[in-house]
This record gives C-alpha cells, sequence and structure tokens, in this order.
C-alpha cells in the first residue's frame, strides 16, 4: 500500500476520526474503556468527510459527506480497505456484509447508525465540533476520542461567546443592564436546543420557520471557523512556500513523467489556494456584515442575510477549512523528522500524490470504491 495512505487515516487531522487507533490506545490503558460504537467490530471503522458529487442527494446542502472506511485488516488499517459514505442506501447492508449479522445486534447497530447519522450532519469533524454536537444530542460517548484540552476549549468558546453577544443584546434589551441576563442569554444561543427562549431572538432576526435550530448550530460553526482560519493561517503559508521550493531532480524521472508531476504540482497548489480564499471571502463577508451591523451601526440587512444562509457558509467554510487542515497535517506529519523539512524526492512524490487525494472530487459510486 502507498506511503500516503497512513497520513490519509491518521489521528489528528480534521477530516479523520480513526475509532481503530483510538480504540486501541484506550483499551491498552484501560481494556474495559466504553468505545465509540455500541457493535464492537464498528470501532475498527475509519470516518473521513469527503466530497460525493454523485451519491449526495440534490437535496443536500452540501456534497461533502461522511465516508466509513472499512479495512481488510484490522490489525492493519494501512494495508487497505473498503469505503462508503454514510448517505449510501446501501450502507446498512455494506455493514451487515462485512462484519456478519450476528456481529451487529439490531438495537445497538440503529444506535451506531444514529451516531454516524449525526456526524454526518457536520462539515468536518474537528474534535470540538463532535464534542460539542454529542454534548447537545445528550449521546453519552467516551471523551477519549475527541479530545479538547481545557485551554484550548475555553479560547474557542470565549472567542464564540464574545460573538454571541452583541447579538443577544440587540435582540434582548434587558440584557443591556444586566449581565447575568445577557450571560444565561448567550448560554441559550450556545446550546441552541430552547426555542421558546430563544424566540425573541428568531422574532428579531426574522429567522425562518423550522430552521432556527439549524441556523443556530451554524452560526456557532462558522465563529468557530473563524478561530481555527486564525491559527492555521501561519502553517498554511509555511507549507505553500514549500510547495513552491519543491524542485524534481535531475535525472529521477523521465521527460513524460517530469510534465506529469509538474502539472500535478500545479494543480495541488491551485486547488490549495482556491480552498482557502473560499474560506476567506466566507469569514470577509460574515465578519463585514456582523461589523456593518453592531460596529459601524450601518444597517442589519447585510447581516440578517448572511444568517439566514449561514448553513451554506458553515459547510463552505467546513469542507474549506477541512481539506486545507487535512493537507497541513499531513504535510507536517510528514517532512517534520527531516531537517530543514528537505524529504527525500521519493517521499516528496509521495506526498504530491496525498495532496491530490486530499482534493480529489469522488467520481465512482460510493459504495465501490476502494483504497
Amino acid at each position: 500500500m502507498a506511503e500516503y495512505l497512513k497520513p490519509m487515516l491518521d489521528v489528528g487531522s480534521p477530516r479523520v476520526l480513526n475509532c481503530n487507533v483510538i480504540t486501541r490506545r484506550l483499551q491498552a490503558k484501560d481494556p474495559a474503556a466504553v468505545t465509540f460504537f455500541r457493535c464492537k467490530p464498528l470501532n475498527n471503522l475509519v470516518l473521513i468527510k469527503d466530497t460525493d458529487m454523485n451519491a449526495r442527494s440534490k437535496e443536500a446542502i452540501s456534497s461533502i459527506g461522511t465516508k466509513l472506511y472499512l479495512p481488510f485488516n484490522e490489525n492493519d488499517i494501512y494495508e487497505g480497505g473498503r469505503t462508503i459514505f454514510v448517505h449510501d442506501k446501501m450502507m446498512e447492508g455494506a455493514l451487515i456484509d462485512s462484519f456478519g449479522r450476528g456481529a451487529l445486534p439490531e438495537a445497538q447497530l440503529a444506535e451506531d447508525i444514529r451516531i454516524m447519522k449525526v456526524l454526518d450532519r457536520l462539515p468536518s469533524l474537528d474534535p470540538f465540533l463532535l464534542k460539542d454536537v454529542f454534548i447537545n444530542e445528550k449521546i453519552d460517548i467516551n471523551p477519549g476520542y475527541f479530545e479538547v484540552g481545557k485551554e484550548i476549549w475555553d479560547q474557542i468558546e470565549l472567542y464564540i461567546l464574545q460573538g454571541f453577544e452583541p447579538l443577544a443584546k440587540a435582540a434582548f434589551p434587558d440584557a443591556m443592564s444586566s449581565d447575568e441576563v445577557a450571560r444565561k442569554l448567550i448560554e441559550k444561543i450556545w446550546e441552541g436546543r430552547d426555542l421558546e427562549a430563544l424566540k425573541p431572538l428568531i422574532m428579531a432576526f426574522r429567522l425562518p420557520a423550522g430552521q432556527e435550530l439549524e441556523i443556530f448550530a451554524a452560526w456557532k460553526g462558522i465563529n468557530f471557523y473563524g478561530f481555527t482560519h486564525q491559527r492555521a493561517m501561519a502553517q498554511l503559508g509555511e507549507m505553500l512556500q514549500w510547495l513552491r521550493e519543491i524542485k524534481i531532480p535531475t535525472g529521477a524521472v523521465s521527460a513524460q513523467e517530469r510534465k506529469e508531476i509538474t502539472a500535478q504540482l500545479e494543480t495541488v497548489k491551485a486547488q490549495i489556494n482556491a480552498e482557502w480564499q473560499s474560506a476567506e471571502k466566507t469569514l470577509g463577508e460574515y465578519q463585514a456584515s456582523y461589523d456593518k451591523m453592531f460596529k459601524l451601526r450601518q444597517g442589519s440587512a447585510d447581516f440578517l442575510n448572511f444568517l439566514r444562509n449561514s448553513s451554506k457558509a458553515y459547510w463552505t467554510l467546513g469542507n474549506a477549512l477541512g481539506k486545507t487542515g487535512h493537507a497541513t497535517y499531513c504535510w507536517d506529519s510528514m517532512t517534520k523528522r527531516y531537517p530543514g523539512r528537505k524529504m527525500p524526492w521519493d517521499q516528496t512524490r509521495e506526498l504530491i500524490t496525498l495532496f491530490s487525494k486530499i482534493f480529489h472530487t469522488e467520481k465512482k459510486a460510493a459504495s465501490a470504491v476502494g483504497w
């Protein structure tokens, strides 16, 4: 199996939840550790966010889905495996075919599929989003599967709550005179579950009926991605500079291969730039509309329009920052062992191939894909 498969499946990428590796780590420390899935065999899976232009329903707000990677060898998942998307109508049957009906009790499998579908509602698999969605869904999951240190959690929380505060005070004038009232209202926005408590906010911002909770979740997610965007900028710049400095050694490949690799490298650089610019455009639109309403006091129309369309923005950001974050993680993982990140050519070639995989849009039927 190509060397690039390991970082593609590794723990650490915002687009990957490697249940296989994390379960083994947890059970090595505590054999009785509670696993992610109720059905034991499913803890050998790796969950990956990926694009599926064909199988995603036309009604879906995004073409991003959650792909299940079923390894051929659970003891060495990097030997290869089969993949299928959670939204594929054949998904449950594929799991039963792979593990056997007897190993997947009906009630436990139903709960595990519910968990998969909760994850399918997220644009990426960042630990913060996992922890937050399971808290809000009241699903008890071993926190070892999405470790978020208290310091970083507090930083993210503060960043997001600061974004919520002006809206709470705009919709609830009484909050202006009481920090305690404001805090409670902001907590309600954070939780995004209590429609009755949030009714004044919903009315003030004229949120579409039936979409209110989805919009609150997307709004929180946009703020989270704003936080991750700021943290990712420096390392992304370093990776792009590294890509610009790649030189194919003389005599390493044929003239035709050199031409193909050069074209592939240029495509990768263009794709990374395009995804990053997409994220910056979306965040820029959000910040401009937010500032226009709450800082410059120049009107609310732009912000209200953005808020009503926030689900699309949320998925755009998750896709763009998920892909660039995955690429940056893999680049750092593969290059950091070499002084000055100067990898031998063979490893550099593997990394270019990996980048192509990350930014590739799936064209085959989801249930037919093999890695």
